[in-house]
């Protein structure tokens, strides 16, 4: 298994795998922020919309590959408002049905976590469904559960929990990405 990070160039490349894997999850009623049934050409648009987001460095995404192709993938968005330029949203985090119980979800957040490291942010969250597997999976990542305002228009999908994670010290052992 490989994790690789993406930009606005090789997204393409894989649109088409992110796609199925954002459709299988949604089917599987893992909607990843999405209130509905998703179809092919909305996950497509999904995908296509984060190629903007990814050119002007607001957003990062990693996918988890191995020789089947692409098993998971991984979002940081890094708008934040003004008062909290240190802290970053994790989105859309899917494994598919083939790979789940494997790590690679774990995977693709410790490569997410190091990578908002050397970007200096100090506090990683992720709004989630209260009850649904994700909390268990970031309980065990290290998240713990937070107050959450549902009239906040801070987090992108407006579930009903929080989990957030404090960052160790800034420490950069790999070259700047920006």
């Amino acid at each position: 298994m490989k994790i690789v990070m993406l930009n606005a160039a090789t997204l393409p490349i894989y649109r088409d795998e992110l796609t199925q894997l954002l459709v299988e999850a949604n089917q599987q009623g893992r909607s990843a922020g999405f209130p509905y049934a998703i179809e092919q050409k909305d996950a497509e648009d999904s995908f296509n919309y984060l190629r903007h987001a990814l050119a002007q460095n607001k957003r990062l995404l990693w996918i988890a590959r191995d020789e089947k192709g692409v098993m998971g993938t991984v979002q940081l968005n890094l708008t934040q408002p003004a008062d909290s330029p240190h802290e970053a949203e994790i989105n859309t985090l899917l494994v598919c049905t083939r790979a789940r119980r494997r790590g690679v979800g774990r995977l693709l957040i410790r490569e997410l976590e190091h990578t908002a490291q050397n970007l200096r942010c100090t506090v990683l969250s992720s709004d989630m469904q209260s009850g649904s597997e994700a909390e268990a999976f970031y309980r065990a990542q290290g998240y713990r559960c937070a107050a959450f305002k549902a009239e906040s228009d801070r987090y992108s999908r407006k579930n009903e929990v929080v989990y957030y994670k404090r960052l160790t010290a800034f420490t950069c052992s790999s070259p700047p990405l920006f």
